[in-house]
């Protein structure tokens, strides 16, 4: 049976992406689900917060810095309930996404997921769209009572009898904007209250933010929500590691004969090395990983896997996934640190980690600019290909998007925030070799958009000289 135009208009509104299992076109920050057999204590305390119905806190809040997991924790829990034939209803935020990064498209996502679940509340939300045809343009809270709240109560009943425990999953908090993040902590104590004859919860997942923090401690959400500080376990990291070196010896068998030790490579005492350098925090060994893995530059895993090695071995100030970017880095930029190939090699760096080739700029809701080599040369001041050649050898820092229409190299994009972060906290660079002014970048990048779209080529991206939303496209380049 066709959609009707009120049920169209919603699927309309709906960020796909956002969903836990949705398609996505960028690589999600490393996010996948957790590595078999790891996370199995955080996962097993979430199973037994979701088998109360209602919990005596109806809020979790799992907590942790970048690089920790949240997201494969979510997405593996979301999935896990799903197999229970409980379907989750979730929210993946993701900054570098205008349909993910505000709150403009949750509460369509979340109602359209609510639908798919209990096709009971079909007629209430088609009933609110008709009657207010501008509904999914309203402020957030009008959009949430008229599609999610409103129908989830009148039809109160049926829900109870269907579902044991209904949890709506939000991943990444703090990716919201900063108007997204205030009203979304605002608006959970009236949720629940409005919802308090449904077993219904909320899952949260964000970094420990001061602002964030300062929210979940007032009383409002304080006595209604439980935190959970999220870490892996030395033995998570060490089988994480165990299976991956194992795939890689498995392809490449003449590694354990040539740099084994006791037939096993890279051996115990390299796997504690990197088990102690991973700090409870998924993220290095990925990224550490990755580099290894990638054998680019004549290098091969096990000269890749000393470099790794060198971040705990140098003199360095800073955090073991800090070290680890700046060996990777160090190992691939042009020795000559006053020569313009290494400035090149800086500025390329700084304007991926500041710039989403496939999502910064956005014409508008359902148009993205077109990053065709005319407009990569204008900002990066070279191709496409000579830019890939700037990055050669930082693949595990770097991904490849899908080839663009017109046949050209696809586009990089950075691998996780925590590189952006490094990138522009001159703490976090230490020498402040690789930092670079994120201020400075924003002005450059604006000023170079204006010469572009004033010249013959712009005409061949889509018009963008001519459209309305220039204006609000290049506010949001200078605002970051």
């Amino acid at each position: 049976m066709a959609a009707s135009p009120a049920m169209e208009k919603l699927q309309n509104a709906v960020a796909t992406s956002a969903i836990h299992d949705g398609e996505r076109d960028e690589k999600d920050d490393y996010t996948g689900v957790c590595h078999p057999g790891t996370r199995e204590v955080h996962l097993a305390d979430l199973q037994a917060w979701a088998d109360q119905a209602p919990p005596e806190t109806r809020v979790e809040w799992v907590n942790a810095i970048a690089g920790a997991g949240k997201t494969a924790m979510l997405r593996t829990f979301c999935t896990l309930l799903e197999e229970q034939g409980r379907p989750p209803f979730s929210f993946f935020v993701w900054k570098g996404d205008a349909k993910r990064n505000t709150l403009k498209h949750f509460p369509a996502t979340i109602a359209y997921q609510l639908c798919q679940t209990f096709p009971v509340l079909i007629p209430f939300i088609e009933e609110a769209v008709n009657r207010a045809p501008l509904l999914l343009q309203s402020a957030f809270k009008k959009q949430m009572d008229k599609l999610v709240i409103g129908p989830l109560l009148e039809a109160c009943d049926t829900i109870k009898a269907e579902c044991h425990h209904l949890i709506i999953s939000v991943d990444g908090l703090d990716e919201f904007d900063a108007k997204g993040q205030t009203e979304f902590l605002d608006y959970i104590p009236y949720l629940l209250s409005r919802l308090s004859s449904l077993p219904i919860s909320l899952l949260v997942s964000s970094r420990p933010d001061p602002k964030i923090v300062g929210a979940f401690n007032h009383p409002k959400l304080a006595s209604i929500t439980r935190a959970t500080r999220l870490g892996a376990s030395d033995a998570d990291i060490l089988k994480f590691l165990n299976d991956k070196f194992e795939d890689i010896n498995l392809r490449h068998p003449h590694l354990r004969i040539e740099h084994g030790v006791d037939g096993k490579w890279p051996g115990d005492k390299k796997l504690e090395i990197m088990v102690k350098q991973s700090s409870g925090l998924f993220i290095w060994p990925t990224v550490a990983i990755g580099h290894i893995d990638k054998v680019e530059k004549g290098l091969g895993h096990n000269a890749r896997l000393e470099q790794v090695l060198s971040s705990a071995a140098k003199p360095w100030v800073g955090s073991p996934l800090d070290n680890l970017y700046r060996a990777i880095l160090e190992a691939h930029a042009p020795e000559d640190r006053t020569s313009y190939a290494f400035f090149r090699f800086k500025r390329c760096l700084a304007l991926l980690c500041i710039l989403d080739l496939g999502t910064f700029v956005r014409v508008s809701d359902d148009r993205v600019f077109d990053w065709s080599g005319a407009p990569v040369r204008a900002i990066f001041e070279e191709t496409l290909d000579e830019l890939w050649d700037s990055i050669a050898g930082l693949s595990s820092l770097f991904f490849s998007r899908k080839p663009l229409s017109n046949g050209q190299s696809p586009t990089p994009g950075i691998s996780h925030r925590s590189l952006r972060d490094f990138t522009f906290n001159r703490e976090r660079c230490g020498e402040e070799i690789y930092h670079s002014s994120e201020e400075e970048l924003h002005a450059e990048i604006v000023c170079k958009f204006i010469k572009f779209f004033n010249t013959p080529q712009a005409y061949l991206v889509g018009d963008l000289i001519q459209d309305p939303s220039l204006s609000n496209t290049l506010s949001r380049a200078v605002q970051g």
